[in-house]
C-alpha cells in the first residue's frame, strides 16, 4: 500500500496545534494544581490566640480552624525568628541549617558575627586593573579614531602619527587616573549562611511558580527560574546594621543610658531657628575601609598603627570621607520645624510624621552617575517644648537600589515599587529600638508598626489577585514586635507593669492579634475553593521579667577568667565595628563562656585557638558540671528556677553538624527569664541575675521551646499530633504533589493525617 505523502509544512502545523492543545487542555494533560497559600505570623503566641479564640475575638481564625484544623507547633531549638524560619524553609533542624542563633564566633579568633549572613568582598570588574586596562581601553581607542580622521583630514603620516599617539596616551592616562579615583576594586558582598533546599527551589525546579515574601534568612535574595522574592529578616539598614534610628534633640541632659541598641545621637545647638546639621550616613567601606586595609596589609606589623595614621591622613586631604553624610538644615520656629535635605522640603508640626523622603549619598562623579547610592528615611517631630526632638527612621535602600540584591530578580523590587509605592526594604522593618532607648513612646511604634503592615498587606493584596503562584509565601513580623514591648502591659508580674499604662496599652495586643485575624479574613476571601491556606507562627512568647548572665555565673564558678573587672558596656556599636566584644576573657584561665541567646562553648585545646580543655572525659566533665550547675540554678528573689533545661548539641540535632561551629550547650530558660543583654554580646554583668526594667519586656529567643508553641491552622485536616517546625517543608511539598527530598529532619503532615483517617 502506498503512504500518501504529507507536505512538511502542514507536519509542522499539526505537531504545533498538538503541543498547544496538550498545554492548554486540562483533559489531556495533568489538571491544573491547587494554590498553596503561607501566611506567617512572627512570633504569634498559641496561649494568646487560643485565649482571643475563645473571647470571641478572631473569627476568622476560628473559622479556619473548624473548617480544617488547628494545633499548638513546636518551634525550633532555640525558638528565634532566624532559626526557625530556616527549619521552616528547608525542613532540618539548625544543626544541619547552621542557622542557629542570632550570633556565631569564629574559634580561630573568638570573634562574633551574624550566623544568617557575613559580608565578604567581591572583586569589581578587574580589581586592581580596572585603572590599566581603562587606560588601554581609552587610549586604543582615541588612538585609532585620530589616527583615521587625521588620514581623512590629509595629515601627513608623521604628524598624524605624533599627534595621535601623544593625544592618545593623554586620554588613557586621564581616564586611567579618573578610574582609579572613582572606580572601586573591591566591593561588598553578602553570604547567606543557611544549608539546605529550601521547598521554593524544589518547587522552582519542576517548573512551579514561587513568590517569597519577607521569609527571614533569605538575604541576599535566592536565584528562581520563575518565582520571585523580597528578602526578610537579614537584609540590612544602609550602615550594615539590623536597623540603627536616629534622634536629635536640643536637650543637653538626654543621654539613651546603656545603649545596647546602637541609637544615633544627634545633638542640636539651640531650640530655634536654622541649625545645620547631617543624616549620620552609611559607612565608605568602598573607597575608605577598604583601600586603608589594602595598604595596612603590606606594611609590616610593627608599624601598622602609624601607617594606619598617615594613611587615613592622606585620605582625608583627598576628600574621602569615612563616612557618607547628608547635609541637613532645621529651621525651627514654635510651631513647626522644616526639613531641608537632599533637595526636599518637609515641614512637620508636633506628632506629625513625614512620608518617605529619598536621600542621596554621594560618593564620586562616576559611581553617582551609574550606580547612585539611594536610601529611604521619615521623620516624626515629636515636639518643640520644651527642647526640640526630632526622630529619623532606619536608613533603608531604596527599592530601585541594591548594591547586594534583596529581590530576586534584582529589578523586582523596583516593579514592586512602581505598582505599590515606596516601601521599606529593611529586614527588621519595625522600629523596635527606639522605645527601649528612652526615644519617643509606645505611640511612636505602634504608628510605625502599622503604618509597616499597611504597605504589607497592600502589596499581599494585590499579588495574590494576579493568581499566578503556585505556592506564595509571606511573613508578617508585626505580631512579634508588639510582643517584645508590650508584654509589660498584659504581665501583673512584670517589673514594669503599671495598672494605668497597662489599661491603656494592653488593648494594643489585642489589636495587633485581630489585624492577624483580618489579614487571615481577607486572604481567605481571595483564594479558590481548591486553595489550600496554612497560617503558622514560628515561635510563641514568654514575659521577661528576669535577667540570667551565663558568664556571671561562669566567672563564679570558676569557668572563665577575666583580664579586668567587666565594667565596658558591650554594645551593637562594638559588635558591628570592631567585633570587639571578648576582649576581657582572659582566655588562659576559662574553660567555658556564652555568646548569643543561650549558647555555651567549651573552651576546646584544638578547636579554639587558645582553647585549655582537653577533647574527652575532660570535656565531657565541664559540660556535665555547666548542665548540673544551671539546672540547679534558683533565683533567691523568686524562688523559681531560671534555667529549664540544658542541652548537649548531641541531645538538640541529628548527627553530621559542623562540630567547630554548633554550641556545645544551649541553656533554655524557665517562663518570665531570658538571658540579660550583656550576655548575649558576651558580656559579663555584676549580678548573676537582674530586674528587666526595660521596655523589651516580652521574648522567647532562649526560652526552652516547649513553653513557647506557636501556632498552625490549615483549611484542610493535617495531623494534629505534636507538629514541628521541621514538619511544615515536607507538609508543603506534598500539598503540591512534590516528593519531599530524602534525609529531611520533618515528615509531611498530610501523610500521617491520611494514616491516622484510615485507622
Amino acid at each position: 500500500m502506498r503512504i500518501p505523502r504529507v507536505p512538511l509544512t502542514r507536519l509542522r502545523t499539526v505537531a504545533v496545534v498538538v503541543l498547544l492543545a496538550l498545554s492548554v487542555t486540562p483533559s489531556l494533560g495533568v489538571p491544573p494544581r491547587p494554590q498553596v497559600v503561607v501566611l506567617g505570623f512572627d512570633g504569634a503566641d498559641a496561649g494568646l490566640v487560643e485565649a482571643y479564640m475563645k473571647q470571641g475575638e478572631l473569627p476568622h481564625l476560628r473559622a479556619l480552624m473548624e473548617e480544617g484544623c488547628y494545633a499548638r507547633l513546636r518551634p525550633t531549638n532555640p525558638p528565634q525568628t532566624p532559626v526557625s524560619w530556616s527549619s521552616f524553609a528547608t525542613g532540618l533542624d539548625p544543626g544541619s541549617t547552621e542557622i542557629f542563633d542570632f550570633i556565631k564566633r569564629d574559634p580561630n579568633t573568638y570573634n562574633p558575627d551574624f550566623a544568617m549572613t557575613s559580608e565578604p568582598r567581591r572583586t569589581f570588574l578587574f580589581g586592581e586593573r580596572n585603572a590599566i586596562l581603562a587606560g588601554a581601553v581609552v587610549g586604543l581607542f582615541a588612538w585609532i579614531v585620530l589616527l583615521i580622521a587625521l588620514r581623512l583630514l590629509r595629515i601627513p603620516r608623521a604628524r598624524r602619527w605624533i599627534t595621535s599617539v601623544v593625544v592618545a596616551v593623554s586620554l588613557g592616562s586621564g581616564a586611567g587616573y579618573l578610574v582609579h579615583l572613582w572606580l572601586p576594586i573591591e566591593l561588598p558582598d553578602a553570604v547567606n549562611h543557611r544549608q539546605g533546599r529550601t521547598m521554593w527551589e524544589i518547587a522552582d525546579k519542576v517548573g512551579l511558580r514561587a513568590q517569597v515574601i519577607h521569609v527571614p534568612a533569605t538575604f541576599p535574595a535566592e536565584r528562581l527560574t520563575l518565582g520571585r522574592m523580597i528578602s526578610g529578616l537579614g537584609v540590612p539598614d544602609m550602615r550594615g546594621r539590623i536597623g540603627t534610628p536616629a534622634y536629635y534633640t536640643s536637650d543637653p541632659s538626654f543621654h539613651a543610658g546603656d545603649n545596647e541598641f546602637s541609637l544615633e545621637l544627634v545633638r542640636l545647638p539651640g531650640r530655634r531657628g536654622r541649625m545645620e546639621t547631617i543624616v549620620v550616613g552609611p559607612y565608605n567601606k568602598t573607597f575608605y575601609d577598604y583601600v586603608l586595609d589594602r595598604r595596612l596589609a603590606a606594611e609590616p606589623s610593627a608599624s601598622r598603627a602609624e601607617s594606619r595614621r598617615k594613611i587615613e591622613a592622606e585620605l582625608k586631604q583627598a576628600g574621602v570621607p569615612r563616612r557618607l553624610d547628608v547635609p541637613m538644615a532645621l529651621d525651627v520656629t514654635d510651631s513647626t520645624c522644616t526639613i531641608r535635605v537632599s533637595g526636599q522640603t518637609v515641614r512637620l508640626r508636633p506628632g506629625q510624621w513625614s512620608g518617605f523622603v529619598e536621600l542621596k549619598f554621594p560618593m564620586n562623579p562616576l559611581v553617582d552617575l551609574l550606580s547612585p547610592l539611594r536610601g529611604l528615611v521619615r521623620f516624626k517631630l515629636l515636639r518643640l517644648d520644651p527642647e526640640v526632638e526630632l526622630y529619623l527612621s532606619p536608613l533603608n535602600f531604596h527599592p530601585d537600589c541594591h548594591p547586594i540584591a534583596f529581590s530576586w530578580p534584582p529589578s523586582y523590587a523596583k516593579e514592586i515599587r512602581q505598582r505599590f509605592g515606596l516601601f521599606k526594604t529593611i529586614g527588621w522593618p519595625e522600629d523596635t529600638w527606639s522605645l527601649p532607648s528612652g526615644v519617643g513612646d509606645e505611640n511612636l511604634f505602634l504608628e510605625d508598626m502599622y503604618f509597616t503592615l499597611q504597605k504589607d498587606r497592600e502589596i499581599q493584596r494585590g499579588l495574590l489577585s494576579d493568581k499566578k503562584d503556585d505556592l506564595y509565601i509571606q511573613i508578617f513580623y508585626f505580631t512579634d514586635r508588639i510582643g517584645h514591648l508590650f508584654w509589660q502591659f498584659i504581665d501583673t508580674g512584670h517589673p514594669l507593669y503599671d495598672p494605668a499604662r497597662a489599661a491603656r496599652f494592653a488593648p494594643e495586643v489585642l489589636r495587633a492579634y485581630r489585624a492577624m485575624d483580618e489579614v487571615v479574613g481577607e486572604t481567605r476571601a481571595m483564594l479558590d475553593k481548591d486553595a489550600t491556606l496554612i497560617v503558622l507562627s514560628d515561635h510563641g512568647f514568654s514575659s521577661f521579667r528576669r535577667g540570667v548572665n551565663y558568664n556571671t555565673w561562669l566567672v563564679q564558678n570558676g569557668l572563665m577568667g577575666l583580664n579586668t573587672p567587666s565594667g565596658d558596656l558591650a554594645t551593637l556599636e562594638k559588635f558591628f565595628d570592631t567585633g570587639a566584644l571578648l576582649g576581657h576573657v582572659n582566655w588562659t584561665r576559662t574553660k567555658a563562656y556564652a555568646l548569643g541567646l543561650g549558647s555555651i562553648y567549651v573552651n576546646l585545646l584544638g578547636r579554639e585557638r587558645e582553647g585549655i580543655v582537653a577533647p574527652g572525659s575532660e570535656y565531657e566533665e565541664v559540660r556535665r558540671s555547666i548542665i548540673d550547675g544551671l539546672e540547679a540554678l534558683v533565683d533567691s528573689a523568686t524562688g523559681e528556677k531560671p534555667v529549664n533545661r540544658v542541652w548537649t548539641r548531641e541531645q538538640m540535632y541529628t548527627p553530621g553538624f559542623k562540630k567547630d561551629l554548633i554550641p556545645d550547650l544551649r541553656a533554655g530558660n524557665s517562663l518570665n527569664y531570658r538571658v540579660s543583654w550583656q550576655m548575649t554580646l558576651g558580656g559579663v554583668s555584676p549580678d548573676l541575675l537582674e530586674d528587666n526594667r526595660r521596655a523589651w519586656s516580652g521574648d522567647h529567643c532562649s526560652s526552652d521551646p516547649d513553653l513557647i508553641p506557636g501556632i498552625l491552622f490549615c483549611n484542610r485536616k493535617l495531623d494534629e499530633k505534636n507538629p514541628r517546625m521541621v514538619d511544615i517543608m515536607p507538609t508543603i511539598l506534598q500539598m503540591l504533589d512534590l516528593e519531599p527530598p530524602a534525609g529531611l529532619h520533618g515528615r509531611s503532615l498530610v501523610d500521617r493525617a491520611v494514616a491516622l483517617d484510615n485507622l
